[in-house]
């Protein structure tokens, strides 16, 4: 399958993610969004506990290392199905001198990590770029613990703008099958996630949510 963030616009994409500044402007100029919260959420990755261990998928470019520190004893996994935002996050991490970054190329439904390994899962703007959303969910609540932490951001369907509902649709440009604010909770559900938060801005849907303690579907 070609690489799609391989192309110029990968390279603009990955170049106004890492500024957020630019990213709200572009996210209110050609979305009708703002992209505020999506910055402030990376914050959880702060969160974790000294010996814990982060899942960052997909990763893209990396723009969510900006809140790794550097020499923390946080274990960091960040997995991405595109060959060039791999090699992105990897210039990323060596311009942060984060040197204990894991970097992995796999597909959101099949990550090369044990069952109930991870405290935090982070999946920011890919679920509405997956063929299978839903099996995507089910792997990130395999890999968390019981009540785990998924943070995340995604594009949903199903917006009042006419702008929203010609853009936004599935398999339309990297748009894979992307749901409408409720199949993504009904998503979240199905997969054993309590969402303890969910904003939306726009077409954009930022959840904060944790595993139930029993665990998510297997």
């Amino acid at each position: 399958m070609r690489d799609f963030y391989a192309s110029p616009f990968g390279m603009i994409y990955s170049a106004y993610m890492e500024r957020p500044r630019l990213s709200r402007l572009i996210g209110r100029a050609a979305w009708g969004g703002d992209s505020k919260r999506y910055y402030a959420s990376m914050g959880a990755i702060a969160e974790v506990p000294a010996g814990g261990t982060v899942v960052d998928c997909p990763c893209g470019a990396g723009p969510a290392l900006r809140a790794v520190r550097p020499g923390g004893a946080v274990r960091y996994v960040a997995a991405d199905l595109s060959p060039s935002m791999i090699r992105r996050a990897r210039k990323r991490a060596e311009r942060r001198g984060l040197t204990g970054i894991e970097l992995v190329e796999a597909d959101a439904t099949d990550l090369p990590l044990p069952d109930n390994s991870a405290d935090l899962f982070v999946s920011f703007w890919g679920l509405h770029c997956f063929d299978d959303p839903p099996a995507a969910l089910a792997e990130a609540a395999r890999v968390l613990k019981p009540d785990g932490r998924l943070v995340g951001a995604s594009f949903v369907a199903g917006s009042d703008g006419l702008r929203q509902r010609l853009l936004i649709r599935p398999d339309l440009g990297d748009f894979g099958q992307v749901a409408t604010q409720p199949e993504l909770e009904a998503w979240l559900g199905e997969a054993g996630f309590e969402p303890a938060r969910i904003d939306r801005s726009g077409p954009m849907l930022f959840f904060d949510a944790h595993l139930h303690a029993s665990g998510g579907t297997r």
